[in-house]
């Protein structure tokens, strides 16, 4: 029940190091990328990398037109501006999901995640954990803690969080 809730994201690894500093607190993409809030984000960094070292829980996704989304977020997004500027050149709309917390795990290279996940590839930018694959006491903890918060918060309703502790 717990993979319904996590999905792993394709990131450079200053980016991800900058999530996991805490100065990076929305993370940016062109188009919806179905992180939903609760989810639990890993931090799939790409060549020459590729590793699991992080993730985040996901707060609410927004989406905002360009400059709207620079003029009210760029203090948080760990990017500088002429990067957003190239990434964003001919997009009428920024989608930006807000990171409620984020966390260092135990490091899961390629070839581990490989060995305990049959068929994984890489995402292109995220994709569903899935049931079969393994999945870290470390994260079921995380996501179980950060889930009970949001339903306290009455941010996530109850039935939303349908695994045992």
């Amino acid at each position: 029940m717990q993979a319904k809730y996590i999905k792993a994201l394709s990131i450079k690894r200053i980016y991800a190091e900058r999530i996991i500093a805490g100065i990076k607190t929305i993370e940016l993409r062109k188009r919806p990328i179905g992180m939903e809030l609760g989810n639990l984000i890993l931090l799939y960094e790409t060549a020459p990398d590729s590793v699991i070292r992080g993730g985040f829980i996901a707060d609410k996704t927004i989406s905002l037109p360009v400059p709207k989304m620079w003029e009210k977020y760029h203090s948080v997004m760990g990017v500088e501006r002429e990067f957003y500027d190239s990434y964003f050149d001919k997009c009428e709309f920024a989608f930006g999901t807000l990171i409620y917390r984020s966390f260092t795990f135990s490091e899961l290279p390629l070839n581990q995640i490989n060995k305990l996940c049959s068929g994984f590839t890489p995402p292109q930018a995220t994709i569903n954990w899935r049931e079969d694959w393994y999945i870290d006491e470390e994260w079921i903890n995380v996501l179980s803690e950060s889930r009970d918060e949001l339903m306290q918060a009455e941010r996530l309703s109850k039935q939303l969080n349908l695994f045992t502790h």
